[in-house]
């Protein structure tokens, strides 16, 4: 059910985390943005609003909370945000920074998502 635990558990994360996003009525417009500044791992609309996701895959109890996305990647994906929005012509309303947590629990075979929307 889920990959192993390198890159390809991330990258496995990002899959659920946009399919995730779909069926709560969001479109998918780009995954992994980069720029020098640092990387966006998925950027979302939803009505006239646009999100940028930030996706932490963690099993069951390892750092599956809020706090795995620190105030210094917050810094960091908001000064992305601003490279992107210019970059793509973007409005600079309606701009929503998230964190996106896909948690696994191998014993139960379940998966959980937990979304922050961070201000």
């Amino acid at each position: 059910m889920y990959p192993g635990r390198d890159k390809k558990f991330g990258q496995w994360g990002e899959d659920q985390a946009c399919a995730f996003l779909q069926r709560h009525g969001f479109f998918i417009i780009e995954r992994n943005y980069f720029s020098p500044v640092g990387e966006i791992d998925v950027v979302a609309r939803k009505d006239d609003d646009y999100y940028f996701v930030e996706v932490k895959t963690r099993m069951v109890g390892e750092m599956a909370s809020d706090l795995a996305i620190t105030p210094v990647k917050k810094h960091k994906l908001e000064k992305t945000i601003k490279k992107y929005c210019f970059q793509r012509d973007v409005p600079d309303t309606g701009l929503i920074l998230v964190g996106l947590l896909v948690v696994c629990d191998k014993i139960k075979k379940s998966i959980r998502f937990r979304m922050v929307v961070f201000v």
